[in-house]
């Protein structure tokens, strides 16, 4: 398997390698385009996520807050007060908030490994504006899809939060151990919190150039095109097949290949929620990265995003088949 991945990973550099020859303003062009994407949408909208919560885990300020939260963790998903802060968090707020914080939570020490390990399965979720506004009002036209999406994409994180509580029993501390006392130097905790902050959203910024590049190239060489051919015997339409190759390597892509063609709505929205949820490679390398520094595998998590985008694309049948009914 290894050695699959390996031999596609030269195939593609080679394909990037070439496409800045034989057409250097196509890479131009997709950069600059990413770029864009980057500097309006993403860095407004991480940035002041990563920076409050690193400001609250450097400073320990989260163990008090999250105490909130005591019962509903420990009675009904077996999380500590910090990890269920963290799936609360990443429910709410949009990829990859919900990894990174647990992987800053793990870094701190504020919960333990088997926790963080679990949390990876259902931790990191697109979030509603993304879903609800952009994919929902601004793609599909009517926010009753958005919320049909957001719905599904979030009872399929609730589900796999549930059950994994019957395979792994966080470690939950003691109140005593919850209520440390405060100490800490503020010019030291926002220094530590600005630098890790920018850090983490240039890594991201990269990588969606680099998946944005990727598209380009495969859109520029024919690769889709040759898939799509090889796959139109299966009797899905070939704009289905691209949508999905699309929302494979990137989310927001993927979504508007499939709505800006003529497809049945309820084509739109299956094929929609399994984007999501899925959240593309662009994501899985941006969370790969985090979850390197501080010593996690990413096998949990790739597999927890497996189950997630089949359990969520699930529901929506069951939603779409009752609604029709």
């Amino acid at each position: 398997m290894r050695e699959i991945f390996n031999f596609t990973v030269i195939i593609l550099c080679i394909l990037y390698f070439l496409s800045m020859f034989l057409n250097p303003q196509l890479i131009i062009q997709s950069t600059t385009k990413s770029a864009i994407i980057w500097w309006e949408k993403v860095l407004p909208s991480l940035f002041p996520y990563f920076l409050i919560i690193n400001v609250l885990i450097e400073s320990k300020l989260i163990n008090y807050l999250s105490n909130i939260f005591f019962l509903p963790s420990k009675k009904i998903f077996k999380l500590s007060p910090n990890g269920f802060l963290a799936m609360i968090i990443g429910m709410l707020t949009g990829y990859p908030v919900g990894s990174k914080m647990v992987c800053n939570l793990y870094s701190q020490k504020l919960i333990s490994k088997n926790e963080a390990v679990r949390l990876l399965y259902f931790v990191n979720n697109s979030g509603p504006l993304f879903i609800i506004g952009t994919v929902g009002i601004n793609l599909l036209g009517s926010r009753k899809y958005g919320y049909i999406l957001f719905f599904t994409h979030i009872f399929a994180s609730l589900i796999i939060a549930l059950c994994s509580t019957r395979f792994v029993q966080s470690e939950i501390l003691s109140v005593s151990e919850l209520y440390k006392p405060l100490n800490f130097d503020i010019g030291n905790v926002l220094s530590k919190s600005v630098k890790d902050s920018i850090e983490s959203i240039l890594i991201i910024g990269g990588f969606i150039t680099l998946f944005f590049n990727l598209n380009s190239i495969l859109e520029y060489f024919k690769i889709y095109h040759l898939i799509c051919n090889l796959l139109r015997y299966t009797g899905v339409d070939a704009s289905l097949i691209k949508g999905l190759l699309y929302g494979f390597f990137e989310i927001t892509n993927g979504c508007l290949q499939i709505n800006i063609n003529p497809l049945p709505i309820w084509q739109k929205l299956i094929a929609s929620e399994l984007i999501i949820s899925w959240g593309g490679l662009s994501v899985h390398f941006q969370t790969i990265s985090f979850l390197t520094a501080v010593g996690l595998q990413s096998s949990h998590y790739i597999i927890g995003k497996l189950i997630h985008c089949v359990l969520s694309a699930l529901l929506t049948i069951i939603i779409l088949m009752t609604l029709l009914l």
